[in-house]
């Protein structure tokens, strides 16, 4: 729903000190969505680190009454409540890169990895690459962190070659799907509402299976799902067919490689 809006997060301090004025509070962030300025703030008692501070964060924007002011953006206004998530997000992303050992995920197992938002891997075994690269296959821009979250993205484990590499498909953060998965996602998607030969309730399903065998391609009921939807398909016109075999031939190939 809020994919396509322009922000913007300002920290003012990741760590608190207290309030030097009693009923002071102090400005954490400031943060612009669509222009809009939101600010997010920490009571005045708070110190320490901010991110434990979050649940007793507020959100302040000017009133648009006319009469000047601000007001709390939590209650009138849902963009508020998503400024708060992008500070939190912005917060914990400082953080891990804080503690950050170059070259390797957070996590600690695995090492860095870039790929391309069409899903051509650059980097997946810790060497060093720049992060506002173009695909060197399709020139597309590259990421090595989820759009949705910050969450760095995964590479190969460490110690193990990166040919044994398989790129995710799904945030291990938010669960947000990667670029390239969503891609997928939305052209399986559009095919199918377009197939006139299926039925509504046909469609659903197909999308419901391919969802459940596309997040994690090896679990234990992902052959029982996968023939379902061979079954399914019978009814579906040639592209939509050809599309959804094609596609789950590759997630296979993918899963077994991972």
């Amino acid at each position: 729903m809020y994919g396509d809006l322009h922000t913007k997060v300002v920290l003012k301090q990741t760590i608190l000190r207290g309030s030097n004025e009693p009923g002071v509070i102090q400005r954490v962030a400031t943060v612009y969505i669509d222009g809009r300025e939101y600010r997010v703030s920490a009571p005045p008692e708070a110190t320490g680190d901010a991110l434990e501070w979050v649940p007793h964060f507020t959100v302040r924007r000017d009133d648009d009454s006319g009469f000047g002011g601000e007001i709390d953006a939590t209650d009138v206004d849902p963009l508020g409540i998503l400024a708060l998530k992008y500070v939190e997000d912005e917060l914990k992303s400082q953080k891990r890169e804080a503690n950050k050992v170059p070259g390797r995920h957070p996590g600690g197992f695995h090492c860095d990895a870039q790929i391309c938002v069409n899903g051509h891997v650059q980097q997946c075994d810790g060497s060093p690459f720049e992060p506002k690269a173009h695909c060197a296959t399709c020139g597309a821009s590259c990421i090595d962190k989820c759009p949705h979250c910050n969450e760095p993205i995964r590479g190969v484990q460490l110690y193990r070659p990166a040919e044994e590499y398989s790129r995710p498909q799904y945030c291990r953060g938010c669960g947000q799907p990667y670029p390239w998965m969503a891609e997928r996602l939305r052209t399986a998607h559009e095919l199918l509402r377009h197939d006139d030969k299926l039925t509504l309730e046909e469609r659903n399903d197909l999308w419901d299976l391919l969802q459940y065998v596309m997040s994690d391609p090896k679990a234990d009921l992902v052959p029982a799902k996968r023939k379902l939807i061979e079954i399914k398909l019978g009814k579906a016109t040639g592209p939509v067919r050809e599309f959804f075999l094609d596609l789950l031939a590759k997630i296979v190939v993918e899963s077994a490689k991972g």
